[in-house]
């Protein structure tokens, strides 16, 4: 059950179950969290200024705030978070709503087309098809394509790395029957987002994130309504409910932002339909959108 967000900015978005919906203005001054914090709004950002005091990130606009809490508090009955971040800056993400951890799902055929595409296993049509159409056997094939096992497992957990990500792990081996290996990752929102910021500057990155602008028309929901969006999405059953979860980049007039999406509720209809909800308020406020670019 969604707890309520009073007053803080509390901004909480057989294979990998993805390849068809059965399977798979003014700012807020509201206070901020370390980055290890999943309920709170975060920022990665350890950095400092000149001074003894640590750098404050800018905050998310606060009517875009507003906005989304109030999708939010529609949808009383499932988890929904959002963490933004403009690219290039992954250190300053923000989420909006208690963001639990959650397993990745297809989301995570991101990393591992980087690890495929930075291996001697070229495999352009099933790295195609894996963005494009999260299709699960061809990501199956990426990831045997890599060594199966810990070796892939290293390959793809070392791309989050290069993306800013220290923390998630991917497990080596099915932890759960009936699922891949990889799809069962626990994702934060935040590094999720964090990762998606940097994504866009990663030497390589290219053909992911043309890719990710080429996803099929069945699985264009939440952010695929925002014109010229890059994106993945991933979904699955869990005991504890349908997992949906997204991550992006927005493109703006003055550079792009990246986001991570992710709702726990009943069903995969309802977990896409609260996507297009948050999407329909990313796309009211895109020009108040926190937005960078590669150096």
């Amino acid at each position: 059950m969604l707890r309520h967000l009073a007053g803080t900015l509390t901004v909480g978005l057989a294979m990998a179950a993805c390849s068809t919906p059965g399977g798979s203005g003014p700012t807020s001054s509201t206070s901020t969290s370390a980055p290890s914090s999943t309920t709170s709004t975060t920022s990665t950002s350890t950095s400092t200024s000149t001074s003894t005091a640590p750098a404050e990130p800018p905050v998310l606009h606060r009517a875009l705030v507003a906005d989304l809490q109030e999708v939010l508090r529609t949808h009383e009955g499932a988890e929904v978070s959002v963490a933004l971040a403009p690219v290039g800056s992954p250190e300053l993400t923000r989420v909006v709503g208690e963001a639990t951890p959650l397993v990745a799902w297809s989301t995570i055929k991101v990393p591992l087309a980087l690890a495929v595409l930075r291996s001697d296993h070229v495999a352009p049509a099933d790295t195609t098809a894996a963005l494009t159409a999260s299709d699960n056997a061809a990501a199956q094939r990426l990831w045997e394509g890599l060594g199966s096992g810990a070796s892939a497992s290293d390959a793809v957990e070392s791309e989050l790395r290069r993306g800013g990500d220290t923390r998630t792990e991917v497990p080596p081996e099915v932890t759960v029957p009936g699922y891949s290996a990889f799809g069962q990752s626990t994702w934060r929102l935040a590094d999720q987002a964090s990762f998606t910021a940097a994504l866009p500057c990663l030497r390589g990155a290219s053909p992911v994130t043309e890719a990710m602008g080429r996803v099929i028309g069945g699985q264009r929901w939440g952010l695929g309504g925002i014109d010229g969006a890059r994106l993945k999405g991933g979904w699955g059953p869990t005991p504890e409910g349908y997992v949906v979860r997204q991550l992006g980049i927005v493109p703006g007039a003055k550079g792009g932002t990246a986001a991570a999406l992710q709702v726990r509720t009943d069903s995969h209809a309802q977990g896409t339909a609260i996507m297009d909800a948050v999407a329909a308020v990313i796309e009211q406020h895109r020009d108040a959108l926190p937005v960078g670019s590669c150096a």
